[in-house]
């Protein structure tokens, strides 16, 4: 997601602009690959890009068709077969072993469109599923029902449906500094971050880093696809804000701070609340210690729970590594 926000950010400087451009989208994948559909790289002029269809090998060789592209205003379908060991093959070396398949899009009417629908996505915070049709020249984009991948082919008519996810919102609550460590990490990701605590003990530069800050007793206005966070150390804190209006089934992940004995604690405090759907204590077991580590963990125990995933090593994953 935080690519996709990068992308757009800059095509949006493009689309102001008189230059050229041309956006490239990975429609299908065969075999192994470092990415999937719907990963996106966005091209200027003067050979700068943004995103990427590879982990790197095939970047450059995409970079020279898509100038192609873009002095043609044509639009460029790529095919890139490593499956068999041929050493002459782009990126070969790399032992990628997959088949993938690129469409190069210079026009900009079409990448407007493609531009307008993921912006609509993002401010939603809903998922979405986008169908884009090419045929000949012309284009289209459209939110459709169905939530599958799939890319199809019929004559000069190309169809490709994504699924878009809704970008991660979390709520961070607590004002000790390892809620910083977690805000300075869900920065990098591009999530959308919502700091509650006492806005007075609030680090004035992370405060401006942050979606919104909220007081204790603020309300607030949550999606039933928002992350929650619990590490104010405070023991009542915890027990009132969970008491409060927040249900838990109001959330897509309930993480709290704290050892199973605390947890005991707040269950004897508040017996109605729903203990499969919380995560205490909190994050993955990866042996972490210290502010930065234990931010690492939970936002990985996030990123399992949201992806329905079980956080074991995928050494040990049957099957394809991608769902």
């Amino acid at each position: 997601m935080k690519e996709l926000i990068q992308i757009l950010g800059q095509l949006e400087r493009l689309l102001n602009s008189g230059e050229s451009f041309a956006l490239a989208t990975v429609v299908f994948v065969e075999g192994s690959a470092y990415r999937r559909p719907g990963a996106r790289m966005l091209i200027d002029e003067n050979g700068n890009w943004w995103g990427g269809i590879s982990g790197g090998c095939i970047e450059g060789d995409l970079l020279k068709k898509a100038q192609l592209a873009m002095r043609q205003q044509a639009i460029k379908n790529i095919t890139y077969d490593t499956r068999e060991d041929d050493p002459f093959q782009l990126g070969i070396g790399l032992g990628c072993q997959g088949l993938i398949e690129i469409i190069i899009d210079p026009i900009r009417e079409h990448v407007e469109q493609v531009a307008a629908q993921l912006n609509k996505c993002l401010d939603s915070g809903l998922a979405y599923t986008l169908e884009s049709t090419w045929e000949g020249s012309s284009f289209s984009i459209q939110a459709v029902v169905e939530k599958s991948r799939s890319f199809t082919q019929k004559g000069n008519k190309q169809i490709f449906i994504e699924h878009i996810p809704a970008n991660t919102r979390i709520w961070i609550v607590g004002n000790q500094f390892d809620a910083i460590s977690l805000i300075q990490l869900c920065k990098q990701l591009a999530w959308e971050i919502h700091w509650v605590g006492n806005k007075l003990k609030m680090n004035p530069s992370v405060r401006d880093s942050v979606q919104a800050c909220y007081d204790w007793d603020d309300d607030l206005s949550v999606r039933n696809t928002d992350c929650l966070v619990l590490m104010t150390h405070d023991f009542d804190r915890d027990v009132a804000f969970l008491s409060n209006q927040y249900a838990v089934d109001r959330w897509s992940y309930v993480g709290i701070l704290g050892p199973n004995k605390r947890m005991d604690r707040i269950l004897k405090q508040i017996p109605t609340l729903q203990v499969n759907l919380l995560s205490s204590p909190i994050g993955l077991d990866i042996g972490a210690e210290g502010p930065d580590e234990i931010a690492i963990s939970i936002v990985s125990e996030i990123l399992a729970v949201k992806n329905g995933r079980n956080g074991q090593a995928l050494k040990y994953k049957q099957g394809s590594i991608h769902l």
